[in-house]
């Protein structure tokens, strides 16, 4: 009698672990499953960028083709100029 009683709350025990690990189990799938969508959504956002970075990189380099030293000249004061009033802008 005493036997099967200890048999029968071991068993309990046992059933009230497997429930508490199920419980882990899923909040574990649940999380990796958020986890894949974002490393999804990560991905289609780098592979966007990278196009853009493309387009930009063939832009560069169609402009370091040009062979007109004034207009490369312009670009780069041009640039200094925007730097130096980002500059003023900033302090």
């Amino acid at each position: 009698q005493q036997i099967v009683r200890q048999q029968d709350e071991t068993l309990d025990q046992i059933a009230q672990s497997a429930q508490r690990l199920h419980g882990a189990a899923s909040t574990i799938s649940i999380e990796l499953k958020e986890q894949q969508q974002m490393l999804k959504d990560l991905d289609n956002d780098i592979d966007k960028e990278t196009e853009k970075l493309n387009f930009v990189m063939k832009r560069i380099g169609r402009l370091m083709q040009t062979g007109d030293s004034n207009q490369i000249c312009l670009i780069i004061g041009l640039t200094v100029l925007m730097v130096v009033l980002i500059f003023f802008i900033i302090n």
